[in-house]
């Protein structure tokens, strides 16, 4: 009988103790479309992730899959198709998405399943309301009445909004907008009556007009507009807070290559960047603590 070399033996008991699941397997990526955001977002991913990565650009044919595989996808539709085609026994990770989307996506029996077997996870896209919260209080030291817009089907975030604005001793102003609404009829009252808007990523109600008035009437009212993204305070928002793709496929790709068969429970994003738009600050006559000020400051309250 011939001897097995140490070095053989050692590598095969190595071998034995890795999950079949986590050998040498390529995740499926599934970007919504080939909009140059999902295309900056999958680069970081490739960059930031130590695997190879395969990727479908919908509405390509994804590929037939044999045995079940770890789905990646980017974006609302992608995340959206990749729930019709997992396998209940594969896994799917979604990211570069709003919470309320992943939420209202696997709200279904087959997506419930897979969250209860820990084969769905999720990074998300928007910031959690605490942190938000936290830097409208750092920019506006006197604010008590905080406001936002919600869209149709928005009761569980109207409610969170309302309880984490509470929780920190702010008062909440909660208006609900409809696409049939006329939107200066309902931004009018809940920005004049907020100390401060806070604008929120919502799919159902959120696009250019909607964008265009809210930042319209918060500087008509004098009332600061925190934004969700760089581009917002490039456009009029007083200040935007924000996770940038290449942070959220550091996170995302740590969380993938510390996973095994059970993904990770669903994730707000852990670094963020602020942006302030100064001229805006200075017609509203805020004299604001630097970016780096804010962001300090912020990653103090959560603490390490």
């Amino acid at each position: 009988m011939a001897v097995i070399p140490l070095i053989f033996r050692t590598l095969i008991w190595l071998l034995l103790l890795v999950s079949p699941g986590v050998l040498a397997e390529t995740p499926l990526v599934l970007l919504s479309d080939a909009n140059t955001s999902y295309a900056r977002m999958f680069a970081a991913l490739q960059r930031h992730y130590t695997g190879a990565l395969e990727a479908r650009v919908l509405p390509n044919t994804i590929p037939p899959q044999t045995e079940p595989r770890l789905l990646l996808a980017i974006g609302s539709r992608a995340c959206a198709t990749a729930l019709d085609l997992v396998d209940p026994r594969g896994r799917l990770f979604c990211l570069f998405l709003p919470a309320q989307t992943f939420n209202e996506l696997t709200a279904n029996p087959k997506g419930q399943a897979l969250l209860a077997d820990h084969r769905l996870s999720a990074l998300y896209l928007d910031q959690p309301l605490a942190r938000q919260m936290h830097l409208a209080q750092l920019i506006a030291p006197n604010l008590k009445r905080i406001g936002t817009v919600v869209g149709p089907n928005s009761d569980a975030r109207a409610q969170a909004f309302e309880q984490q604005a509470r929780a920190l001793g702010l008062e909440p102003v909660v208006g609900r907008l409809d696409s049939s609404d006329n939107p200066i009829e309902v931004l009018s009252p809940v920005i004049e009556d907020s100390d401060l808007f806070l604008s929120l990523p919502d799919p159902t109600i959120f696009n250019r007009a909607a964008a265009k008035w809210i930042l319209y009437i918060t500087l008509r009212k004098g009332v600061p507009l925190l934004g969700f993204s760089a581009r917002y305070a490039d456009a009029g928002a007083v200040i935007a807070l924000y996770s940038d793709t290449n942070s959220l496929a550091r996170q995302a790709a740590s969380m993938l290559e510390q996973a095994s068969d059970r993904l990770p429970l669903p994730s707000w994003p852990q670094e963020f960047s602020i942006t302030i738009n100064h001229t805006a600050a200075r017609n509203l006559g805020l004299n604001l603590p630097s970016a780096d000020q804010l962001t300090r400051r912020l990653y103090a309250q959560e603490g390490p």
